[in-house]
C-alpha cells in the first residue's frame, strides 16, 4: 500500500532488504533476524536484529540499532546509536558514534565525536572531532583530531595512530612506542590511586554515624524490655554453645525454605505449587523482614554481657544500659579489627540471635523463692 510521506514505514520479517534499486522516501522501523540496507533510507533507520544489520547503501538520517552484529560499510549522515554483541565501521559515519557493545571496531570515518563502551576495541581509520571510551583491551590506531579520553584495563598503540589534540588516558597495562611521539596536544597518564584523605573522611563519617544509630536504638529496645534483653544476655553467657546453635538455624533457616521453594517450582507439577507460591510469596516477605530485625538487635544480648564481664574486671555491677554502652562499643571497635574483625563480629551476631531465642521468664519468678517449712 502506499505510505504518505507524514508516516515512517515499517517492516517485520525474517529478512529485512532493501535492494540497491530500492529507495525508502521516509524513516524506516525494521524488525527482523537479518535487517539488510544496500538501497537508500531518506529519513533515521530504526532496527531490532536478532543476528545482524548490515548497511552498504546510504541513509540519510541516524541509525537506532539493538543487534547481535553491526556493520556500516556504506554512508550513514547522520549518528549510529545502539547496542551491540559486534560493531564494525568500515564505512562513513557523519555524525556521532555513541554505541555500547561487546567488540567495537572502527576502520572507517566517523565525522563527529565517538563515545563507546565494550569489553574490546580496535580504532583506526579517522574521527573528525573527540573519541571517548571506557574498554576492557584497546588498539588505539588512526587519526583522531580532537581530544582523546581512555579508561582501559590493557592498552596498545597502532602504528598508525595520530592525536591531533590531547590525550588523557589510564590503563593497568600499556604495550607500545613512545606515546608523546603521536600526540600533537599533551599526554596525561592517570595512574590509579589510592582513596584521599575525602574519601576516607567519608568513610569514618558513615561508620560514625550508623554507630550513633545503632547505640540509640539498642537504648530505646533496652528502655522498652530491660528484662527481655538480660535474660537473653544471661542465656549467652550462661549457654554459649546452645544459643550458638540456635542463632545459626534461626540463620540458615529463610535460605534454607528458599531454596525447597525452588526446588518444588521444578519437582512438583505446576497445578500443585502455583497456588502454594502465590500464598508462600507474602509470608517469605513478612518472615523475610523479621529475619531482618532479629540480626539489626542481635548484638544487644552480646553486647551487654560484654558490658558486664568489663565491669566484673573493675568490681563494678552495672546496670543493663551502661553495660550495653561498654559492650557495644568494645563491639564496634572489634569490626575495625584487619582480618579477623569481621569474622568476631560474625560470631557474635549469631551468638547473640540465639541468646533472643529462649523462653522468657514470668513476672516476678526472681522474686518467688520457697520460705521455711512450718509445722
Amino acid at each position: 500500500m502506499p505510505v504518505t510521506p507524514a508516516m515512517a514505514a515499517t517492516a517485520e520479517s525474517d529478512l529485512v532488504w532493501i535492494l540497491e534499486d530500492e529507495v525508502v522516501p521516509e524513516d524506516l522501523y525494521a524488525v527482523g533476524n537479518q535487517v539488510r540496507v544496500s538501497g537508500r533510507v531518506e529519513g533515521d533507520l530504526v532496527v531490532v536484529a536478532v543476528e545482524e544489520l548490515v548497511v552498504e547503501g546510504v541513509v540519510t538520517g541516524s541509525v537506532t540499532v539493538l543487534a547481535s552484529r553491526v556493520m556500516i560499510a556504506g554512508v550513514v549522515e547522520g549518528s549510529v546509536r545502539g547496542a551491540a554483541g559486534e560493531l564494525v565501521i568500515s564505512g562513513q559515519v557523519r555524525g556521532d558514534l555513541v554505541v555500547g557493545a561487546l567488540s567495537l571496531r572502527t576502520t572507517g570515518e566517523v565525522g563527529r565525536d565517538i563515545l563507546a563502551a565494550a569489553w574490546s576495541g580496535t580504532t583506526g581509520g579517522k574521527v573528525g572531532r573527540d573519541l571517548r571510551g571506557l574498554f576492557r583491551n584497546l588498539s588505539l590506531g588512526g587519526e583522531i583530531a580532537g581530544d582523546a579520553e581512555i579508561r582501559t584495563r590493557s592498552l596498545t598503540d597502532g602504528p598508525d595512530l595520530a592525536i591531533l589534540g590531547d590525550l588523557d588516558y589510564r590503563a593497568d597495562r600499556f604495550s607500545g612506542e613512545m606515546m608523546d611521539e603521536r600526540v600533537a596536544g599533551s599526554v596525561i597518564n592517570r595512574r590509579a590511586l589510592p582513596p584521599n584523605v575525602r574519601l576516607r573522611a567519608f568513610g569514618l563519617m558513615v561508620y560514625l554515624s550508623v554507630s550513633f544509630f545503632m547505640l540509640a536504638a539498642g537504648l530505646v529496645i533496652i528502655r522498652v524490655a530491660s528484662g527481655r534483653v538480660s535474660e537473653a544476655a544471661d542465656r549467652t553467657t550462661d549457654l554459649p554453645l546452645r544459643s550458638l546453635g540456635k542463632g545459626l538455624i534461626a540463620f540458615l533457616s529463610p535460605p534454607l525454605a528458599l531454596a525447597l521453594l525452588g526446588a518444588a517450582t521444578i519437582w512438583v507439577p505446576v497445578p500443585i505449587w502455583a497456588p502454594l507460591v502465590v500464598g508462600a510469596v507474602p509470608l517469605l516477605i513478612i518472615v523475610a523482614g523479621v529475619w531482618l530485625l532479629a540480626f539489626l538487635i542481635s548484638h544487644l544480648p552480646v553486647a551487654v554481657a560484654a558490658g558486664r564481664a568489663v565491669g566484673r574486671l573493675f568490681g563494678r555491677r552495672w546496670e543493663v544500659s551502661t553495660a550495653y554502652v561498654v559492650g557495644a562499643v568494645a563491639y564496634l571497635l572489634a569490626l575495625r579489627i584487619p582480618l579477623v574483625g569481621l569474622p568476631l563480629v560474625l560470631v557474635a551476631t549469631l551468638l547473640g540471635a540465639g541468646g533472643w531465642l529462649g523462653r522468657q521468664k514470668p513476672a516476678g519468678a526472681d522474686q518467688l523463692q520457697p520460705g521455711p517449712v512450718t509445722g
